[in-house]
Order: C-alpha cells, then sequence, then structure tokens
C-alpha cells in the first residue's frame, strides 16, 4: 500500500468515528490535517503520529505491536496491600484484567481485614487505566447511594451525537464507610479518572498529589503494516464530562483536593488520614 492511502486511511476514519463536538473542532482538524498529508515527510509512521496529534487527545496514539510476554502482564496487573497503624494501604497499578477477578480480590481485602484498619489510603499514581467495570466495581463498596460523576459524548448512526450518564452504582451487600485518601499523579488516565471521578465530585475521599493527564476515549484500533510491523492506530470514539464541566476532562483533567508535589506523599497522606480518622 502507497504512503497516501495510509495517511488518507485513517484521515477518513477519524472523521468517520472521532466525537467532535462542533463544526468548528472539526474544521479545525480537517485544515490541519490536509496540511500533513499534503506537506507529508514520506515517514507513514510520523505523519500519522501528526494526524493523531491534532486531536490533542492522549487516546489518538499509535504503537508498533509486540506480543506481551505473559510475565510482563501478570507485573503489570498486579496490586499490593498493607496495613500499618490502623491504616490499610493499596498500590493498584493498573485496572487491567479479567472482570470478576482483580475487584474480587481488591474487595475480600477490605472485607476480610474490615476489624484491622480505620482508614484506607489508595496510591493510584502510575495507574493509566485499563477497565473501567473492574475500577467501578471496587470503588461501588464505598458508596451507599447511586451517584452521577459525569456524561460521555458519542457518535451514532449518520454521525449525529448523543449523550450518556456516566454513573456509579454501590454495592448492594458490602459498604466500606472509612476515611479515604486517594494518591494521584499527572500519569492518571482513562479508567483510572473514570475510578477517581465519584471520589473527587462526592468529596468521598481526598485526593492528595497533582492533576491528572486528563483522557478517556474507549478507541477503535486500525492495523497499518509498514515494512513488515505492526502498526496500531487508536482513535477516541468518545468524549468524557465531569459533572458540572463544560469542556471534556482532556481539558478540565481531576484536580486534587490538596495539591502536593513533595517526595514524601505517602507520609504526608498519612498524616491526612489520621486526622480524618480522629475525627470519626
Amino acid at each position: 500500500m502507497s504512503h497516501k492511502f495510509y495517511l488518507e486511511k485513517i484521515y477518513s476514519k477519524i472523521l468517520e468515528v472521532y466525537p467532535f463536538l462542533n463544526k468548528n473542532e472539526r474544521f479545525y482538524f480537517e485544515k490541519n490535517a490536509r496540511g500533513v498529508i499534503e506537506r507529508s515527510l514520506r515517514d507513514t509512521k510520523k505523519d500519522i503520529k501528526a494526524l493523531l496529534d491534532i486531536l490533542k487527545n492522549p487516546h489518538a496514539y499509535l504503537w508498533v505491536w509486540k506480543k506481551p510476554s505473559l510475565s510482563h502482564i501478570r507485573k503489570k496487573r498486579k496490586f499490593s496491600y498493607n496495613i500499618k497503624d490502623r491504616i490499610l494501604s493499596f498500590v493498584i497499578p493498573s485496572w487491567s484484567g479479567e472482570v470478576g477477578i482483580l475487584e474480587k480480590k481488591l474487595i475480600d481485602v477490605c472485607v476480610k481485614n474490615a476489624k484491622r484498619y480505620n482508614g484506607i489510603i489508595i496510591d493510584v499514581r502510575n495507574n493509566k487505566g485499563g477497565n473501567s467495570r473492574i475500577a467501578h466495581r471496587f470503588a461501588s463498596i464505598f458508596f451507599q447511594d447511586p451517584y452521577v460523576y459525569g456524561k460521555f459524548i458519542k457518535r451514532g448512526d449518520g454521525g449525529k451525537l448523543y449523550s450518556s450518564l456516566g454513573k456509579l452504582n454501590p454495592n448492594e451487600e458490602i459498604f466500606v464507610s472509612s476515611p479515604m485518601v486517594i494518591l494521584i499523579s499527572r500519569k492518571c488516565c482513562s479508567s483510572n479518572e473514570l475510578f477517581l471521578a465519584p471520589f473527587r465530585l462526592s468529596n468521598r475521599a481526598v485526593l492528595v498529589g497533582q492533576p491528572t493527564r486528563g483522557g478517556s476515549g474507549n478507541p477503535i484500533v486500525e492495523e497499518v503494516t509498514i515494512k513488515d510491523k505492526k502498526i496500531m492506530v487508536l482513535v477516541p470514539t468518545w468524549r468524557f464530562f465531569l459533572k458540572g464541566q463544560k469542556r471534556p476532562i482532556e481539558e478540565t483533567k481531576i484536580n486534587p483536593h490538596i495539591l502536593y508535589t513533595g517526595a514524601n506523599i505517602k507520609q504526608f497522606a498519612r498524616k491526612i488520614l489520621k486526622e480524618r480518622m480522629s475525627k470519626e
């Protein structure tokens, strides 16, 4: 296939599935994309990346496909926890995994150790996302009532935009009322931000750290073969808006309740949590 064929293919796919919010957004993309195609560097990978960069969406990107090793998958999905001074601390590096397994393990830790802790710290600073169903099934044990945390804008038949609510439903059998602190960073993205949203907006937990990256997109994957290498091109198919915001999360991010950029964030979080625990 020719260089131009691949560029036109990705250009057309973006116009087909990306939920531009208005005519100005679409016009901006079309104008700049045609410029990329006309001024092509004849480097297919770089030119496709330039097309995706116009969207300014972290879910619009490409990567060279490599079969992941089993050890890499296990390492990515592994979480850890410890209990010290009546505080249960989690480190959750990813929401990736099989639905029904990861969240059950996390919930079991909370339930089986209920008498050993009075507060919870959840560290998701290096969590770039995964499966939002896993994230929200875990989050559901910390809420007693349904909570609307935002909306999704998608494209339907004929390119028409429609919206659906982002809603967290509580676990009907388990409720953990312990005060919470969640550690966040600029690496937090995608389904991890959907996990954070109800905690941030409801003030169910105190978020400590730095603003998140900003991005949720449920991307489709287009495969391109360049010099016998599979290039996976991801194009977002939805935009997420936090409740009360007029612009998508790519622009608003999720901001912490307490901005903290120091090195001893865990120590600082324990101090904040102990203050909350003393008031319970």
